[in-house]
C-alpha cells in the first residue's frame, strides 16, 4: 500500500440541487484552496533545499505541505460529487468527514538525488495525470447527470471516481517530495516504504540472559 491514501465514503442517495449548482458553491472552497496552494509550494521550495541538504523532508514542513493536499483533495472530492457535505476550512484530519486522506509520517531518509531531479521524474506522473484529468471530468459529469436526474449517485461511478481522486492524491504527494517511492497506479500493488524518522533510532540490544541449566536426573535404582 502505498503511504499517502484516499478513502471516500459511499452515500447513494444525493442532493440534486448543490449537484446542478455545484461549481458555483464551490467556490469560496476553491479561493481558499488557491491561498493554501501558494503557501505550499513556498514549503516545498524550502523542503527541496532541505532535503538536498539535510537528507529529510523537515517534520513540521512535511505535515503543512501534507495538510494542504488533504484539503485540496478534500474540496477537489467535494467538486467532483464523491461527497455533498460542505467540506472543514482546516488541513487537519476530520475522521467524520467522508473524504479523508491519510499519511505516514515523513521518512527518516530521503534520496538527495531523487529529489534534485523531482522535476524530470514527474514528467511521466504529468503526462499520465492529464490523461486522468480528463477520465475526472467524464466519469463526474456521469455522475452529475444521474444525480441530477436519478437523485442518486451509482456505486461504480463513486468507485471510478475515488479511484481517479486516489491516483492524483498518490501523484500529488510525490510531486510535492513528501515521498521517494514512485506511486503506483493502484492501491492494490505493495511498494517498499522508507522508515520514517522514528525507526532510525538505534536502541541498545537487550542483554542476553544465561540459559537456565539443566537439572541433572537421578537414574533409577537398579531393579533386582
Amino acid at each position: 500500500m502505498y503511504p499517502v491514501t484516499y478513502e471516500a465514503d459511499y452515500l447513494r442517495e444525493r442532493n440534486r440541487l448543490t449537484t446542478f449548482f455545484r461549481l458555483i458553491v464551490a467556490i469560496p472552497w476553491l479561493i481558499v484552496a488557491s491561498i493554501y496552494v501558494m503557501a505550499q509550494l513556498v514549503v516545498v521550495i524550502i523542503a527541496w533545499f532541505a532535503i538536498i541538504i539535510l537528507g529529510r523532508f523537515p517534520e513540521g514542513m512535511y505535515n503543512f505541505v501534507g495538510g494542504i493536499l488533504r484539503f485540496t483533495e478534500r474540496v477537489n472530492g467535494f467538486m467532483y460529487l464523491q461527497t455533498d457535505d460542505w467540506p472543514p476550512f482546516g488541513i487537519g484530519q476530520v475522521e467524520t468527514y467522508p473524504i479523508r486522506v491519510n499519511f505516514l509520517p515523513p521518512a527518516g531518509r530521503q534520496s538527495r538525488l531523487k529529489a534534485f531531479f523531482r522535476l524530470i521524474l514527474v514528467i511521466p506522473l504529468a503526462i499520465l495525470s492529464y490523461a486522468m484529468s480528463y477520465a475526472l471530468m467524464a466519469v463526474a459529469a456521469i455522475s452529475w447527470l444521474t444525480i441530477v436526474f436519478r437523485g442518486y449517485q451509482p456505486a461504480a461511478i463513486h468507485n471510478a471516481l475515488a479511484y481517479l481522486m486516489g491516483w492524483n492524491t498518490r501523484a500529488s504527494a510525490y510531486m510535492y517530495l513528501m515521498r521517494d517511492e514512485y506511486p503506483p497506479v493502484g492501491d492494490e500493488t505493495p511498494v517498499e516504504i522508507d522508515p520514517p524518522a522514528a525507526a532510525l533510532e538505534t536502541t541498545a540490544p537487550a542483554p542476553l540472559e544465561p540459559a537456565p541449566a539443566t537439572e541433572q536426573q537421578t537414574p533409577p535404582p537398579p531393579v533386582n
